[in-house]
Parts: C-alpha cells; sequence; structure tokens
C-alpha cells in the first residue's frame, strides 16, 4: 500500500469515525436530556464527554491503527481536539465578524478548519508511531 494509499484510507475512516461520534455523542444528549431529565448543559457535557471517548477509540483502534501508550496517546488527542476547537473558534469569528460572511457560511468554513486540524494533529502528533 502506498503512502497516499494510507493517507486517502485514514481519511475515509476519520469521516466514516466522525459520522458514527457524532450520532452516538447527540444519541447521549438526547438521552441524558428526555431520559434522564438533566439540563441542556449537563446533556451537552456528556453527549461530548461519550462523543470525545468514542472518537478517542475509534481513531486510534481503527482509524490509524496507532498501538502506543494510551498515556501518550490520550493527553495529544485532548491538545489536538482543544487546538481544532480554537481553529473552529477562530474562523468563525474572522469570518462572521471582521469579514461579514453570513453566520451558517462562516460555520460551514469554520467546521471545515476544525476537521482538517483535527484529522492532521491525530495523523501527525497524537496517533503518530512512537519512536524507540
Amino acid at each position: 500500500m502506498t503512502r497516499d494509499d494510507t493517507l486517502i484510507r485514514q481519511a475515509m475512516r476519520f469521516g466514516a469515525a466522525g459520522a458514527v461520534n457524532t450520532v452516538v455523542g447527540f444519541a447521549a444528549i438526547l438521552g441524558a436530556f428526555y431520559g434522564l431529565g438533566l439540563g441542556a448543559t449537563a446533556s451537552n457535557a456528556i453527549g461530548y464527554a461519550i462523543g470525545f471517548a468514542v472518537s478517542y477509540g475509534l481513531h486510534r483502534r481503527w482509524t490509524f491503527r496507532h498501538s502506543g501508550r494510551h498515556g501518550r496517546s490520550l493527553p495529544r488527542y485532548a491538545l489536538v481536539m482543544a487546538a481544532g476547537y480554537a481553529a473552529n473558534l477562530g474562523v468563525l469569528h474572522l469570518l462572521y465578524g471582521p469579514l461579514g460572511v453570513p453566520f451558517v457560511a462562516a460555520q460551514v468554513v469554520a467546521m471545515a478548519a476544525f476537521t482538517i486540524t483535527v484529522f492532521a494533529g491525530s495523523r501527525l502528533f497524537a496517533f503518530a508511531p512512537e519512536r524507540s
């Protein structure tokens, strides 16, 4: 398998894992809100925590096939996710604020910034092969 094949396979798996993560996280939010009677903030936090765990597990084992230590990859993945959120928020505020791009269009571009940041950071940092 060539390097390009690996990149394409990882990108496709990354997208599929993101879709699974979205469904699971949203189901957890709805379950906490409607099933457990929790408030919107608590339900959202639970959904995001579960989504983070699902995302980490899928990307670690399936997308990037990483077999390194959790003590290394988990904090790195948390940093990557924080960087993705910062990229999302930065792009959103730049486009929607000073540049005057309509909100939905700005959000779509910001979501792309998040996705690219998290994919690259996961591939090159969080789940990169460990050096001996």
